[in-house]
């Protein structure tokens, strides 16, 4: 597969430049002509132009834009449209370019005779490997339509919940600044002078105004390289989770035993599990072949490794519940709910419960975190507060004793 960047000439008349991906130049001047456009110059483009190409796609593309597009498509395949016509429309519909381009190059494949799951499959970084792989079952099953819907509603769930978090963190999150832009304007801007207005009038400090004294001299010295040292820290940080899978590995199973990220993670992942796994049973996929799905679309690693023993229990003659038990990492009530499902042949009934059930408790949760968090805040903030206070009324105490005397 190689990228192009094309100027060319649609039909009104105008320049346009686009980059487009296509297997070949006889390929990519067939797009062309679909898309109404007479190329004036074609530049093929670095293969690893494509891969920063497919990243800035990635950002630029919204979760809510694919929850309209999905909910769009489940409505095209129920009335029976030509999908292919009909994703040629929405295109042009679009105001996301991404989306635009990505749309075109859909309707064009599927109209050169390719099936709807391989015209997507292209375009998995954008539109996601669940969306993906429930797309080509949802073929092979004639249930196009329920499968665009499932995606639909999969998307809106979680687009609904991590809003709710943002939602939930901008309180603590905002107190939290504050405090910390506080601690730094009075420990680089004000104590100094009041320390200076201490020695001239020959008060002896207290050890806890020494140590901030201390402190705040430090900080005045070297603030610009503590800077520099955080922000390169922070970088490390996020190379070391993008480079080394341990590493991620490590740092996931810290922030599961953190209050409150703890909780969010533990029900999302439970919801996330249960939800997808299904989907994909409700599709008619064999249970191993979603876990092999669902191993690579798990961001907290070790979820995923909880995944990959599943897979290899399952692979071994075990029952879905007793290889999720096995794992250690799931919650009683979601083992026993998986195990009554096998036994009564109603798992897709219970794997809807428990979605719906930790979902719910996500809810909760999220609702409700400035509550939980809001004691954390005041313990920070009053420990600030007494600080201050024992280093400043200390020897402002002295300094009057030895007016008095």
């Amino acid at each position: 597969m190689s990228y192009y960047v094309v100027k060319a000439i649609d039909n009104s008349g105008r320049k346009v430049v686009k980059t487009l991906e296509a297997d070949d130049e006889v390929q990519l001047l067939s797009f062309l002509d679909f898309l109404g456009l007479t190329p004036v110059k074609v530049s093929k483009r670095p293969a690893f132009v494509g891969k920063l190409l497919s990243g800035f796609h990635l950002r630029r593309v919204k979760r809510k834009e694919l929850i309209d597009l999905f909910e769009n498509l489940h409505l095209i395949a129920k009335s029976g449209v030509p999908i292919g016509v009909a994703i040629w429309d929405l295109a042009e519909d679009a105001d996301n370019p991404v989306i635009k381009s990505m749309l075109h190059d859909i309707s064009y494949r599927i109209q050169s005779g390719i099936s709807i799951s391989e015209a997507m499959a292209r375009h998995e970084s954008i539109l996601g490997s669940i969306a993906v792989n429930l797309v080509k079952i949802g073929e092979e099953t004639g249930r196009l339509d329920r499968v665009f819907k499932d995606i639909s509603e999969h998307y809106a769930r979680i687009e609904e919940f991590v809003s709710k978090a943002k939602q939930a963190f901008i309180y603590p999150a905002f107190a939290l600044v504050s405090i910390l832009f506080a601690m730094v304007f009075w420990l680089v801007y004000v104590m100094p002078k009041l320390v200076s207005l201490f020695e001239g009038l020959n008060v002896e400090l207290p050890t806890a105004t020494v140590m901030l004294m201390k402190v705040s001299e430090f900080m005045q010295n070297y603030w610009l390289p503590m800077g520099i040292s955080l922000a390169l820290l922070m970088i490390a940080f996020a190379i070391a989770r993008r480079k080394s899978e341990k590493f991620r590995y490590i740092t996931d199973k810290i922030m599961l035993k953190i209050p409150v990220v703890k909780a969010i993670l533990y029900n999302f992942n439970y919801a996330f599990f249960a939800e997808y796994v299904r989907l994909m049973f409700n599709a008619g996929v064999a249970i191993h072949t979603i876990m092999s799905i669902l191993e690579n679309s798990v961001g907290n690693r070790v979820f995923r490794r909880a995944v990959s023993h599943i897979k290899e229990d399952i692979e071994r003659g075990q029952s879905l519940g007793t290889a999720v038990q096995r794992t250690g990492i799931f919650s009683s009530l979601f083992v026993r709910m998986v195990k009554v499902g096998e036994e009564t042949g109603a798992l897709e009934e219970q794997l809807d419960y428990l979605a719906q059930h930790y979902y719910a408790k996500l809810d909760y949760i999220t609702q409700n975190i400035a509550k939980i968090i809001e004691p954390m805040v005041i313990i920070v903030v009053g420990f600030f507060m007494a600080v201050i206070m024992i280093s400043l009324l200390v020897p402002i105490y002295d300094l009057i004793s030895k007016i008095g005397l």
